[in-house]
């Protein structure tokens, strides 16, 4: 997948917004053959609270697991159009 820049860019401007707000991202699982799963982590301060996680295979981008607020992944859901959810659902809210 050669979105890694983009998603990366996503999750700097989400935390730009919300001061309060950082994110981690980390490799949860890789076979060595082809499939990489990739978990990130939305985390508010104060309390080092996780109030999001979104997991992806790195490979087509495809979300297998969504929890942020109220926000609902489809089927096919991509990492790319979630994280542009979830910007925009959070727009103008203050995060606690």
């Amino acid at each position: 997948m050669k979105d890694r820049t983009i998603i990366l860019n996503l999750l700097n401007k989400f935390s730009n917004e919300h001061k309060n707000v950082f994110w981690k991202m980390k490799c949860s699982y890789s076979d060595g053959m082809g499939t990489t799963i990739n978990q990130i982590k939305i985390i508010a301060q104060p309390g080092n609270r996780t109030i999001g996680i979104f997991s992806y295979r790195v490979e087509t981008g495809i979300v297998s697991f969504c929890m942020y607020k109220k926000l609902k992944k489809t089927k096919s859901e991509n990492i790319v159009d979630m994280l542009l959810d979830m910007i925009n659902y959070s727009k103008g809210q203050i995060i606690n």
